[in-house]
Formats: C-alpha cells, sequence, structure tokens
C-alpha cells in the first residue's frame, strides 16, 4: 500500500499533479467491503452500545448519484478505474473529487432506545449535521471492516429509485478505515449452564454459555442433548443465563450469525432489562463479564 502512495507522490518534472482523493489500496478496500447495496450495522457519535442496521442504497461520485455496484468499473486485482455515469459516460478515478454514500433515514430506531440514551444524542438524534456514524461489518471472518462517517444532511430526492423517500448523506473518512481484529473484543471462556428460546412457545433447549463478548455468545452443547435446534441465519432467539450462585439471571435478545450440529453463534442485539428489552449499556456488559467470572 505504501509503495504505491510514495509512488504516486513522485515529483513529476513536466506537470504538476494532484493527489488522489483516496489511496487506491483504501478505495480498494472500501468499495470491497461497503459496496453500494450492502446490509450493514451502526453505531452513533462513538457510542458503542447504540448499534442499529442500515443500508447502502447510493454512492455520490462528485455530484452524481449511483445506485448500481456494477457502477463502479476495478480492473483484475480489485482497484477502481472508473466509474459509469448516465449513458455510456465514464468518471475516471482519477477524476473523482467527492465521494459519499446514502442511506435510509433510520431516525425511528431511536424510538427504542430508553429516555436517557436518547436524551445523550441530543434534541436532533443521530443524524445532526456533522455527528460521527461509524458503520461496520459483521462476517465470519477474522477482520471487522469499519469506517466513520460524518453527517452532511438529512435529504429527500426528487428523483431516482428512492424519490420522496427520507435518507441521509454521510462522508466516509477513508483515514479512519480499519479491519478490527475481532480477537481485540475480548472473550470470556465460560461453561455456565443457559437455555436457548429459538421461538415464542417452543421449549427452552439447555445448552452452555461457551463464550461472551460485547457483540456475541457462543453456545455449545450441554450433555446428554443430541444437537442444537434448527435455526435459520438472521433469526431473533432469546438466550438466558444465571450469573455466579446468585439468583440474578440475565435474558439477551439475540440474532443468529451461525449455527452447526455441536454450537451457535449468535449477535447481541437487546438485554432485558427492567421489564423491557433495551440496547445494553456498556456497564451491563462489564457487569455480565464480572459475573461470568466469578461464577
Amino acid at each position: 500500500m505504501f509503495s504505491r502512495v510514495r509512488n504516486f507522490f513522485r515529483p513529476v518534472e513536466t506537470a504538476t499533479t494532484t493527489p488522489p482523493l483516496v489511496a487506491p489500496e483504501a478505495l480498494r478496500l472500501f468499495i470491497h467491503h461497503f459496496p453500494i447495496g450492502r446490509k450493514l450495522r451502526y453505531y452513533p457519535e462513538y457510542q458503542r452500545e447504540i448499534v442499529f442496521e442500515t443500508l447502502i442504497i447510493a454512492y455520490r461520485v462528485n455530484e452524481t448519484f449511483l445506485y448500481s455496484r456494477d457502477a463502479v468499473r476495478c480492473d483484475a486485482e480489485g482497484y477502481v478505474t472508473a466509474f459509469q455515469l448516465a449513458g455510456k459516460q465514464q468518471l475516471p478515478v482519477g477524476a473523482l473529487q467527492r465521494l459519499q454514500l446514502l442511506v435510509p433515514d433510520t431516525s425511528s430506531l431511536e424510538k427504542t432506545l430508553n429516555y436517557q440514551t436518547r436524551a445523550e444524542l441530543g434534541r436532533s438524534g443521530q443524524f445532526r449535521m456533522g455527528n460521527t456514524i461509524t458503520l461496520f461489518v459483521d462476517t465470519e471472518q477474522r477482520g471487522i471492516p469499519t469506517v466513520d462517517t460524518r453527517v452532511e444532511r438529512r435529504q429527500v430526492l426528487k428523483d431516482g429509485p428512492y424519490a420522496e423517500n427520507p435518507t441521509i448523506l454521510v462522508t466516509p473518512e477513508f483515514e479512519t478505515l480499519t479491519l478490527a481484529d475481532k480477537r481485540r473484543r475480548q472473550r470470556v471462556q465460560t461453561g455456565v449452564p443457559a437455555y436457548l428460546l429459538p421461538a415464542p412457545g417452543v421449549h427452552p433447549f439447555p445448552c452452555i454459555l461457551a463464550d461472551f463478548s460485547d457483540v456475541s455468545v457462543r453456545l455449545s452443547l450441554r450433555g446428554g442433548t443430541p444437537g442444537m435446534p434448527s435455526l435459520a441465519d438472521g433469526a431473533s432467539v432469546v438466550v438466558e443465563f444465571a450469573l455466579g450462585d446468585s439468583d440474578l439471571h440475565r435474558r439477551l435478545l439475540c440474532r443468529v450469525m451461525r449455527r452447526t450440529e455441536d454450537a451457535a453463534v449468535l449477535l447481541i442485539d437487546q438485554l432485558y432489562k427492567e421489564g423491557d428489552f433495551v440496547k445494553p449499556s456498556v456497564m451491563d456488559l462489564a457487569e455480565i463479564k464480572t459475573g461470568l467470572l466469578n461464577a
């Protein structure tokens, strides 16, 4: 990556060069991990305990919206060469002056937060102009693609496939683009008995909470059980377990990320607290970890 950047900025005697908007390697990674049409998760204003889902519905290249990932032209190695505009017109990557993302206005999701958390977002909510929205992709690979974006404005397009729909325009800060190591989210290894509730009205399935992190749990089989119940990818399930020798129980609303015959990996969405499911706070997660470590 760095050799490419050095070569690009090497002085040219015959003309003055203009630095690229994004280094080629960074743009390649961005286009690969954050393509048009990809479903993502995000948290606003660095509040990692508030996680919502979103979707990249378009790129804004200079002043033009692109709604199809086929509009991004790449070479055999995945490096961007041009953007296909209206008709047969193409914008060479060297002429790129601005690259932004269009996402749906998901302000309504704030209604799922408790009063205190909504207050922390302010009267204008998560999409106040200038706010930081951190996008990330849950993958089964080791690295988690993550990038910070800056809110430019709310807008309703006058034409195109998303005309009359409320949307948010954000600008990626490419220097923040990373592939975060999942192992940095420290997992607590445990063997605490747990129950999996695959669906309402279904008898709880006895299992073991094998490990716990800030974003996910892994369940394994308890002795005598034949195999994990059938779980569809993305399905909502509930996991319940006790902390230590106390009567304090925790109930998590999760989504299925991966299921095998003898294990299941679930993404944590919400925690049952004071009679309702809410986004777990940093303190909630720390309390669970402490309880598991002392179980």
